[in-house]
């Protein structure tokens, strides 16, 4: 009897272990999960604030040298030096500039990272009316540090 009973505590205090252990292992993992996409997102807010303070080597520094990207108003794909030219044509002096994004995805696989949004830019005094775009980015996580390697963009 005494052996039966200490089986039965031994069987619950297992169950109830692996029950707890069940219980936080998903919310650890989405924890990390949510804090790297979170250092992501926080990369996209920051390439968008440092162009429209036309703080070009804040966003370079942000972007990978083996960088690929089409924007929506190129008729081809455009390398680091080409997206350059571009941001200095599109902005050319610090804009009183509001920038919105609006979440759409994000996936994160280990040292790469995917991100869709519509960007929302509404500049005070500028003449033409606020045009959204969807944007996808790829970031990629080497040394330490995540870089812009590419993306593509689209007005609505």
């Amino acid at each position: 009897m005494k052996t039966t009973t200490s089986l039965v505590r031994v069987m619950l205090a297992l169950l109830l272990g692996a029950a707890s252990i069940a219980q936080s292992a998903p919310a650890q993992r989405d924890y990390g999960r949510s804090a790297v996409e979170e250092e992501i997102w926080a990369l996209e807010t920051a390439y968008f604030a440092s162009l429209y303070r036309a703080d070009y080597a804040s966003v370079l520094a942000l972007v990978d040298p083996r960088f690929l990207a089409w924007p929506g108003s190129s008729p081809q794909p455009i390398d680091r030096d080409e997206s350059a030219r571009f941001m200095r044509q599109l902005v050319p002096a610090p804009t009183a500039c509001s920038v919105r994004i609006e979440r759409a995805g994000i996936r994160v696989l280990g040292a790469v990272a995917l991100t869709q949004y519509v960007l929302h830019v509404d500049c005070a005094g500028g003449g033409a009316a606020p045009r959204p775009s969807r944007i996808t980015h790829t970031w990629v996580k080497e040394n330490a540090k995540w870089t812009l390697l590419g993306g593509m963009s689209h007005d609505l």
